[in-house]
């Protein structure tokens, strides 16, 4: 009778070694989401990118990118039958430049499914006319259910915006441009100046009344920038107008918020 209850030990033993085993291996699995190592984007240009990766849970997936705005700009994510994301659309909770080389945008999806070696979401990306040409898009943070994965590897893809800024060589005095455009909060305005002299700057609406008036300054012949930050409550998302007075002229320049 000794001989069936040490078979049943034995068996049992290597059940639980292989359980435990099995949990070990889940507690250190590396999931893995990538962007496209190298992406060539001219100023204007939309192209559709993959994000493809292993995730090995679902649920409710919130998942966070960081990019270069003055290359680029994220203006939509696209999920659905045969992604990751199975959502159509996805929510976008966040889309925000935080700097001049840092903007994030965040979409969620309820209804997500693990994946291996697959298609998590698509990307649709705008190359942007900033003064930069080689910019960065990588995948920041994932939420599940909740809770921030910490066993995800990320990699940094490099984007290259082919193109120049159009027409800032040729330009003797004015606005040539503001980058990103549009944007959400922030935005850099670069313009240009025959003479050192003062500078003012009007933001107006689209049918010209006066939204924000900002402070008389001093610039320098040549190319100057300035890093403007909106007032959140009183600007809604469209299109605005930027007007700027020097001792020579005025001059106008369109610029979008996005909400």
């Amino acid at each position: 009778m000794q001989i069936p209850i040490a078979r049943t030990i034995v068996v049992r033993s290597f059940a639980v070694l292989g359980i435990l085993l099995w949990s070990a291996a889940s507690l250190f699995a590396q999931n893995e989401i990538t962007v496209p190592q190298n992406t060539e984007i001219a100023v204007g240009q939309r192209l559709t990118v993959a994000v493809i990766g292993t995730l090995d849970v679902g649920g409710s997936i919130e998942v966070t990118f960081r990019y270069d705005p003055s290359v680029m700009r994220i203006v939509g994510a696209n999920g659905g039958d045969g992604y990751g994301l199975r959502c159509f659309p996805l929510d976008v909770l966040e889309n925000s430049v935080e700097s001049a080389s840092s903007a994030v945008f965040t979409v969620l999806c309820p209804f997500s499914v693990s994946i291996a070696n697959d298609t998590l979401v698509t990307l649709e990306i705008e190359g942007v006319g900033g003064e930069d040409t080689v910019g960065f898009l990588r995948t920041d943070r994932v939420v599940a259910n909740g809770l921030e994965l910490t066993n995800v590897a990320f990699n940094t893809g490099t984007v290259i915006r082919t193109g120049g800024v159009t027409a800032r060589q040729v330009v003797k005095e004015g606005i040539t441009g503001n980058y990103p455009n549009p944007f959400s909060s922030r935005t850099r305005i670069v313009y240009v100046m025959d003479a050192d002299g003062p500078v003012k700057f009007i933001v107006r609406n689209a049918q010209g009344r006066l939204v924000q008036e900002l402070a008389t300054m001093d610039a320098l012949a040549g190319e100057n920038y300035l890093d403007y930050e909106q007032i959140a409550w009183q600007v809604a998302g469209g299109v605005y107008i930027l007007q700027m007075t020097t001792d020579a002229g005025t001059y106008y320049h369109m610029m979008t918020v996005m909400k």
